[in-house]
């Protein structure tokens, strides 16, 4: 089984009320999601200069439901 690797080199999230540690979260679990579900069986790799995504979350929404809706529209932008 082949692993996909995604890195993500920077990525700016206007949260208010997120706290470092809840921000880096949510990156990881961004990445760990578009490695899982996004690129999973892309062979081809490719570099995507910048990307730039708009969402607006309910308040109280969890890391891990940001997480998704961000991973999900980046999906949807890349394909």
């Amino acid at each position: 089984m082949i692993t996909a690797k995604v890195q993500i080199n920077e990525m700016r999230l206007r949260v208010p009320g997120l706290r470092r540690e809840q921000a880096q979260r949510l990156a990881e679990i961004v990445a760990e999601r578009l490695a899982r579900h996004t690129l999973a069986g892309d062979q081809q790799g490719r570099v995507i200069p910048s990307l730039n995504i708009r969402l607006h979350s309910n308040a109280g929404s969890s890391v891990e439901q940001m997480a998704s809706e961000i991973a999900g529209s980046i999906g949807r932008s890349i394909r």
